[in-house]
């Protein structure tokens, strides 16, 4: 190495400064190198010096090097003949187009401000030099991403200009007058011009055998040095790209080698993430010329119409030039499951319109035999009522079950019966069953007629008796058919909940809800975000508002202001609420309760959310629909002016309905639960299983441009049975990068939900155009001893989003639940130094339990670990066992546990214990059974508990 240093320096006969080769002039005294090896400076002409003067000025400015087609040496000086590395050949000079005279613009008069190509002979040039290796000046325009923007911008009608702009890189949009995007900072100049990227990605080239230069899948020939593309090969190199094990090409040769270097078929990626080509592709050049002189074409897999400039599908990822036989092979032997994410709004459309055709036929039938529709699934019986219709015979008010017409209600026959008349929150009246967490649902809907329109497939009353009725179980789209024979006592009067102003729709999505379920009894008890969910289907969110029930590793105070923006921002986009008083882990005073007008583990609407002369205010409404709050900002409140009577209450009070501070909200109620019910959006619900002793449901996702996402899991309720054979999973979606989507693997984390023990859990995230990987993770029911796959619990994986995703259903790569909670730890987890060369990561706070992570930096020691978890309770260990002894080996990491709640209602506690020490093997010796390395074992939890290696 120090050979080759000298020679490629050379040292200044003035002032003895050690300068690069590569430079005429000493960088110093600005000394001639040529006076170094016996030339003086005063034996040059003028004109010489002057050319020497121009020739340091272009070496300040940046190197351009070249890269040897042989040895692959990328730092080569560009007036080299010969590689400095292996001597080879120069090849040939790229052929560059001539530029303006003025390429280069100086402030002195005396620099230069143009080149000729008779400026600088190079004969002259290599005789004042007295070396070969002066380059001849070559005229290369230069153009920065700036100056094409400006060009494109100056292109831009000024009306485009003058108009609201949108952004591209989280799709908000601005004012006109804006030169930046107010959410994210992005460019309005990059956002509303029409550039193409120029830069080739990977993927999209193809790299010369001979110079190494990388040149459009569109040519055939190379840029530089006219190699001519050798097609088979590329195929063959895509090819085995494609299988697991690849032979790769080293990127810098030894210099005793003469192999030419392999040209590289690049892997067509979509988006840079898209599939990998398992088959040769054969086109002939002219074939492709011809498409690329083409607007769009058309995908061979799906038929889709792409753009000219896309390399690989938009929908299929299939590349451009696969032929049709290959892709009908693909599609053939694929058993991946793809769905496109569809407008909500067209999905019902369909959804209605297959129920409506069922409802027909019923309706048909009942006519021809002259018969009102009777309901055998959900009958007028005992047992429609109670989990156990035999233990509540005395009990039961209800002694009858009669049509609209025969209820008795106030005012008589007037007006009729009708299924809605401009439904109203204050229409909604709750019987004896304690369901107000779906009448607070309900009364919130009412805030939107459009919403309840929406439950109801049935609008018109039914003379036959059949009604329909939209709802959303456990994150699944079902329609249900009722008759209208509503449960009512021995008056005749409803015993369940009503509508005033004798309106249908109350009591019959009251009835639905209670068949999906099994029966009325099963709707006692809930919280609103459930009866949101199942009304609307859309994503919801519970934000908390006690420091103790907050569920994330954090121990500072609760940011108010943050949850106020929260609810005012809600508000502001129409979101439904709704409120849960006194419930969760909050210490109940029953009597203060009592005397400030509130029900306890009770569900309230939240009907508006004001800030008004500095008052932050919430309107609430007690689905009772009387018994309101009696403190400061109630009706007879003092606090009240003139002004702020006009514009919050201009029509008096309401029964049931009050307004109240928002620091009373803190401290009476324990969360707010949020719908986020939008217009134009998609969605796409996955089926999955939640199966023990594995990872779960895997998804990739594609997304085609910058989107805002919503993801949510789902498991199975526990209303239909009186007593729930199993527990409530822990939940937890996790969302992460990859790049690979023949073989996925864990890359960045980008966003997780809660680990909670709940019906359902979710996140929210602004996605940019990339590939995803989601993995869906539950851990309490491993070792419950389930082994029939048909009794698997099962999951639903709901994504809604503003613009349409590509979503396939994926066969979990091995290890990827380990590789998953590795990295989640990694990121989210406490960290603790142990010892050098150790760390233990902890997620404790916020997850459901405890994970615990160890990380073994030596090269050449072992870390047996010892995890003493045996003083927690109400957790289950997916270990089997609450005390564990692992070695991890050298540079590894490794989940040495994971424990979960065993179940929501009850609380639990956490206690461990971690001993480790250093090993120079990977047996336990004393600390476990001799030659073990894991006690208890690993081997039915390998995926989630071996050992990784540090990437």
């Amino acid at each position: 190495m120090g050979t080759i240093a000298s020679v490629l320096q050379w040292t200044c006969a003035k002032c003895n400064l050690i300068n690069p080769t590569e430079s005429p002039l000493c960088l110093n005294c600005k000394n001639p190198r040529h006076s170094s090896i016996g030339i003086k400076k005063d034996q040059l002409s003028s004109a010489d010096i002057n050319k020497l003067n121009d020739v340091h000025r272009l070496q300040q400015l940046p190197k351009r090097m070249w890269t040897c087609g042989k040895c692959s040496y990328a730092y080569n000086a560009m007036f080299a003949e010969v590689c400095d590395i292996c001597y080879s050949s120069k090849s040939n000079p790229v052929t560059v187009t001539k530029c303006d005279k003025n390429v280069f613009d100086y402030r002195n008069e005396n620099d230069f401000t143009g080149i000729k190509d008779t400026d600088f002979p190079q004969a002259s040039l290599r005789s004042i030099s007295g070396f070969n290796e002066i380059p001849a000046i070559v005229k290369v325009p230069i153009a920065t991403g700036e100056q094409d923007l400006d060009d494109d911008y100056a292109a831009t009608s000024k009306t485009m200009q003058d108009k609201d702009w949108t952004c591209k890189k989280c799709t908000l949009v601005n004012a006109p007058t804006a030169l930046a995007c107010a959410a994210c900072g992005g460019s309005k100049l990059r956002s509303i011009s029409s550039i193409e990227e120029t830069t080739l990605k990977k993927g999209e080239f193809w790299s010369c055998g001979k110079c190494t230069l990388k040149n459009s899948l569109t040519d055939n020939i190379c840029g530089a040095c006219k190699f001519q593309r050798n097609i088979a090969n590329a195929g063959q190199t895509q090819t085995h790209l494609a299988t697991p094990s690849v032979t790769r090409l080293a990127r810098c040769p030894s210099p005793k080698s003469d192999k030419t270097v392999v040209n590289s078929g690049a892997v067509p990626k979509r988006h840079s993430t898209g599939s990998l080509m398992a088959k040769t592709c054969n086109y002939s050049a002219e074939a492709e010329k011809n498409r690329s002189s083409e607007k769009t074409w058309q995908c061979p897999a799906c038929t889709f119409e792409n753009s000219s400039a896309s390399v690989v599908c938009d929908i299929c990822s299939s590349h451009r030039l696969i032929t049709k036989d290959i892709a009908c092979s693909i599609n053939v032997n694929s058993d991946i499951l793809k769905h496109e994410s569809k407008l909500m709004e067209n999905l019902r459309q369909i959804e209605e319109s297959e129920a409506l055709s069922k409802w027909i036929n019923i309706i048909q039938y009942c006519k021809e035999n002259s018969e009102l529709f009777v309901d055998d699934s959900f009958p007028p019986a005992t047992k429609s009522l109670y989990y156990n219709p035999s233990s509540n015979i005395e009990a039961n008010p209800v002694v009858q079950w009669l049509r609209p017409h025969e209820i008795s209600c106030d005012g008589g026959n007037f007006p009729p019966w009708a299924v809605f008349r401009t439904p109203l929150p204050s229409d909604i009246c709750q019987g004896v069953l304690g369901n107000c967490w779906l009448l607070s649902a309900l009364a919130v809907l009412a805030e939107r007629e459009d919403l309840v329109r929406e439950v109801l497939v049935t609008k018109d009353m039914c003379p036959q008796g059949a009604y329909q009725v939209r709802l959303c179980k456990d994150g699944k789209w079902t329609t249900v058919l009722v008759d209208d024979l509503l449960p009512c006592d021995k008056k005749g009067h409803l015993v369940y909940s009503q509508a005033k102003r004798k309106q249908l729709w109350v009591p019959i999505i009251e009835k639905a809800v209670a068949k999906i379920h099994g029966c009325y009894e099963a709707l006692v008890s809930g919280r609103a975000i459930e009866g949101l969910a199942t009304l609307t289907g859309a994503p919801c969110e519970s934000i908390p508002l006690q420091p103790s029930s907050i569920p994330l590793p954090s121990e500072d105070d609760l940011d108010r202001d943050l949850i106020w923006a929260q609810l005012l921002s809600s508000r502001l986009v129409k979101f439904l609420m709704g409120a849960s008083c006194g419930g969760g882990n909050m210490k109940v005073d029953e009597d203060e309760y009592q005397r400030k007008g509130l029900r306890p583990r009770h569900a309230y609407s939240v009907l508006d959310v004001r800030d008004i002369q500095g008052n932050r205010l919430l309107k609430l409404r007690n689905p009772w629909g009387h018994y309101s709050w009696q403190g400061d900002w109630s009706d007879d409140s003092p606090l009240w002016t003139e002004e702020l009577r006009d514009v919050l209450m201009p029509h008096g009070g309401s029964e049931g309905v009050f307004w109240i501070s928002f620091e009373d909200v803190l401290k009476y109620f324990d969360c707010i639960d949020i719908c986020k019910v939008r217009s134009n959006w998609n969605e796409v619900r996955l089926l999955g299983t939640l199966q023990p002793l594995c990872a779960l449901s895997c998804v990739l996702l594609t997304v085609l441009e910058p989107t805002e996402a919503e993801f949510t899991l789902f498991q199975e309720g526990q209303r239909n049975s009186e007593k729930s054979q199993r527990s409530q999973l822990d939940l937890c979606v996790v969302v992460f990068r990859t790049r690979n989507p023949a073989k996925p693997e864990v890359g960045r984390l980008v966003e997780h939900s809660k680990r909670q023990v709940r019906g359902f859990v979710g996140c929210h995230k602004m996605l940019e155009r990339d590939l995803y990987l989601l993995v869906c993770l539950a851990f309490n029911h491993w070792h419950t001893g389930i082994e029939d796959p048909s009794l698997y619990p099962q999951c639903v994986l709901a994504i809604h989003s503003s613009k349409k995703l590509l979503v396939e259903q994926i066969t979990p790569p091995p290890y990827l639940l380990a590789d998953a909670i590795i990295s989640l730890t990694l990121t989210k987890g406490q960290r603790h130094e142990g010892r050098e060369g150790m760390t233990a990561y902890y997620l404790t706070k916020g997850w459901a339990g405890l994970v615990v992570m160890v990380e073994n930096r030596h090269e050449n020691k072992w870390i047996h670990v010892k995890c003493d978890c045996q003083e927690s309770y109400n957790v289950v260990s997916t270990r089997g066992e609450l005390k564990t002894i692992d070695s991890v080996p050298p540079l590894q990491r490794q989940v040495i546990i994971v424990l979960t709640q065993l179940e929501g209602s009850g609380g639990f506690s956490i206690a461990h214990r971690l001993t480790h020490r250093l090993a120079n093997s990977s047996g336990l010796h004393d600390w476990g059974p001799p030659s073990a390395t894991h006690c208890p074992p690993i081997d039915n939890v390998y995926d989630l508990h071996s050992p990784r290696l540090i990437t």
